[in-house]
């Protein structure tokens, strides 16, 4: 992102995640229902995992969830707001 801030929004619930410059890194800030920014669990279990390419990822959906997978369905995974 180069020195950019980032600015989710869900519109569904109102949530939002942002991130602001701090120190020689960036902090992210929250409000809302959901959690949007899940960045750091997903690049920690990703790197555990030996860093796999994107065909190691899969998404299972259903009426109620949405799942991103990795390696398999019972693998490692994050739920995705519906």
């Amino acid at each position: 992102m180069s020195g950019e801030e980032v600015i989710l929004v869900d519109v569904a619930t109102g949530s939002q995640a942002w991130t602001e410059p701090a120190g020689d890194g960036w902090s992210v800030h929250q409000d809302g229902p959901l959690r949007l920014w899940e960045v750091e669990d997903a690049l920690a279990t990703w790197q555990t995992v030996g860093s796999p390419d994107q065909t190691a990822f899969g998404m299972t959906v259903t009426d109620e969830t949405q799942r991103v997978w990795l390696g398999d369905p019972a693998g490692p995974s994050w739920r995705l707001p519906t």
